[in-house]
This record gives structure tokens, sequence and C-alpha cells, in this order.
């Protein structure tokens, strides 16, 4: 037993290395010395009589036999994992590791109290995550779950749905005080348009959805900002209007302090999914969580 547990530490070890790029990193993950790191490895390459990693003082690449090894290690690392999982499950003890990744608003206003609900009352799961606008690789990066808005045109993962991506036209009530309250998107044209900029090119049209139809409106705006809830700041104080996530304005809308403009207008939106691999279909825990995120969301919705 204690040989099959000192290899599923190697695979594990070895894992880390690749996926960090570094000796040091991967040590420090897995909490060992980095000297013993390396010694764990040439004992790893010795038994398998086989080298796994070509390294030199400034750069660490992986052999097509550490290829090998490491998509295997993958598999198996995971299949223990779910085994340790399910078997938590079948005791109603539910435990592990979940690492995940989200957009970074979303992550912030929608998921990490859903991650906080959950811990509480699953004191014994760990998580990780991280919530960025940078599209990860689920595989590289060993990802449980990668939650994304998206039209699933080309992902390669496996996908449960989770929620509407929608979008609010809305400016304050505020600012409504002084202006015509719009009929049609021509009407916008009079407003003042505070716009997301992306990779520094200012999204100044809008995309609806009108009786079935199509309809694009272009649009200039005087503010321009990078961050959705910096542009969230801007409408309540009153300086505009802009597109904003309905997650985002849900409370706002309720209370009145902001307005939605233009409702029989339907702004062109997403679908969140949860996105993981054929490797984790069957972890319990993973699923579990999943269907936890997902009843959170509908039961904020029809409240």
């Amino acid at each position: 037993m204690k040989s099959k547990l000192n290899h599923l530490y190697l695979m594990k070890l070895f894992i880390a290395i690749v996926q960090k790029g570094s000796f040091a990193e991967a040590a420090r993950t897995l909490d060992v010395a980095a000297a013993k790191a390396s010694k764990d490895i040439h004992y790893l390459e010795t038994s398998l009589d086989s080298i796994l990693l070509n390294r030199s003082t400034r750069s660490l690449s992986i052999t097509d036999a550490g290829e090998l090894f490491y998509q295997s290690a993958l598999d198996i690392v995971e299949m223990h994992s779910q085994m340790l999982d399910n078997l938590a499950m079948l005791k109603h003890t539910i435990s592990g590791e979940l690492r995940i990744t989200a957009p970074a608003l979303w992550g912030e206003v929608i998921l990490a109290p859903i991650i906080i609900a959950y811990k509480q009352r699953f004191p014994l799961v760990k998580f990780s995550a991280e919530f960025s606008n940078e599209t990860v690789d689920i595989f590289k990066d060993n990802i449980h779950i990668a939650f994304r808005s998206t039209h699933l045109r080309d992902e390669p993962y496996l996908a449960k749905y989770i929620a509407d991506d929608e979008f609010v036209l809305c400016a304050s009530k505020q600012y409504l005080l002084s202006k015509a309250m719009p009929v049609i998107p021509q009407d916008l044209l009079k407003l003042d348009l505070i716009t997301l900029t992306s990779n520094e090119n200012k999204l100044n049209q809008i995309d609806f959805i009108h009786n079935g139809q199509a309809v694009l409106q272009h649009l200039n705006g005087e503010l321009h900002f990078n961050n959705k809830q910096v542009i969230y700041e801007t409408v309540k104080a009153g300086l505009g209007y802009a597109v904003l996530p309905r997650y985002l304005v849900r409370e706002a809308l309720a209370s009145g302090l902001v307005v939605e403009l233009l409702s029989d207008y339907q702004i062109k939106g997403a679908k969140f999914y949860a996105l993981y691999t054929q490797r984790r279909k069957d972890s319990a825990l993973v699923n579990h969580f999943i269907d936890f995120v997902s009843e959170q969301i509908n039961a904020h919705v029809k409240d």
C-alpha cells in the first residue's frame, strides 16, 4: 500500500512540475523541499528507465516519454480523486478539492457568494477559484470546472447549462428626470452612452432583437471604461446610460434606482455554462457543485 501511495505522490509531483514549469513551484505546491522534489523525480525516471524531463540551469522541457507519463498520470490521479470523492458521497460526507475559473465580474458577484455558501455547508471541500477574463486551458491548468458565457461553437469540453447571460440597457432614475424616455433605438442618440472598451476599441453599437428581427444601432459616447463595475457606478451617478449584465443591476432595477430602457428590444446575449473535461464527468463532487450553483442561481432569479 505504501508503494502505491508513493507512486501516486510521484505522479502528482510530476504533474505539478509540468504545469508549473518549475521544480521549485511544484515543490511549494506539494509542500516539499525543492531538493527532495528533484531527487524524487530522478528516482521516478530511474524506476521507469526513461528520461521524462530535459532540464538545464535555464530551461525545463518534457520528453516524449514524459508526455506519455504525464497524460497517463493525469487520468490516474483524477480517477483516484474521484474515487475518494464518490466514496465520501456514499458516506454522506462531501469532501475533496475543486479548482474553478470564472469571468471576473460574474465570479465576484454571482459565484463567490455561492462558493461561500457551499463551503459553509460542506466544510471539508477545498476550493481554489480564479476570477479572470483570460481564457484558461482547462486541460493544461488542471481545472475542474470553468464557468463561461459562451455560444458553445468551438468548445472542446462537456458543458452543463447554468443560466442565461442577459444584458440590460439602463440608466438611473435621476438621469432620466431631465431626459425624454427613448421609444426606439434611434432615440438613444439623444442620450449619453457610457461604453465598454475592449483592447482599446470602443464597443459603440448595440445588437437588438425586436419582433424576431435583428436591429443594429450604432451609437456614440463620451465616457469609456474597460470595467463593467465602474460603468455601473457611473450609471448610478446619473452620467448616462449603458448596457450592463442583468445580474449586476437586478437589485437596482427592483428598487427603482435604475430603470430599464427599450424593454421591448431584447439585447443579444449568451448563456453561462459549466465546462469540464471528459475526465471529470463521473466526479460526484464536480456534478454536485455544478447542481448546487444552478439551484442557487435559479432560486435567486425566482426571488
